[in-house]
């Protein structure tokens, strides 16, 4: 049986839990992982046959962090779930990397980028102060807005 692109992509997640101590996450254990103190870093990856960037940066993620001083605890998102919580952040752009304080929004890469902005990045967004994550807009009517005011 020939593997697919997802099974190559779980096997290079094993490479990078044993290589680096990355953690894989799924739906359970995902809300734990991201709450924990400290920063964290999350791999939101696309299936590799539709979004060929997400092996750029499954290579590119390791080299950056290891130029970052302090810690920083990194989960893998394989494609189904990273699906489903995308839109609590607001990702629309594949791959894209999570940063997380203390389970608090800090922001978000979208798309893949050199080798250089990630290096730059990850340091500017995991000092940044907490905020409110982005959502994807969902339009708000009000049904009674032509008939009442305030």
């Amino acid at each position: 049986m020939q593997s697919t692109s997802i099974d190559r992509l779980h096997d290079r997640f094993g490479i990078l839990q044993t290589r680096y101590g990355y953690q894989l996450l799924d739906a359970e254990s995902y809300a734990e992982f991201a709450k924990a103190p400290g920063n964290t870093v999350i791999l939101f990856a696309d299936d590799p046959a539709k979004v060929p960037e997400t092996w750029d940066l499954t290579i590119i993620l390791p080299e950056a962090l290891l130029r970052m001083e302090g810690d920083v605890r990194v989960g893998l998102l394989m494609p189904a779930d990273a699906r489903n919580l995308a839109p609590r952040y607001g990702i629309r752009i594949w791959p894209a990397l999570l940063a997380l304080r203390d389970g608090e929004y800090l922001g978000t890469v979208e798309g893949l980028k050199d080798w250089s902005s990630y290096v730059r990045l990850l340091p500017e967004i995991l000092s940044a102060q907490p905020s409110r994550p982005p959502s994807i807009g969902i339009p708000v009517t009000n049904a009674d807005a032509a008939t009442h005011c305030h």
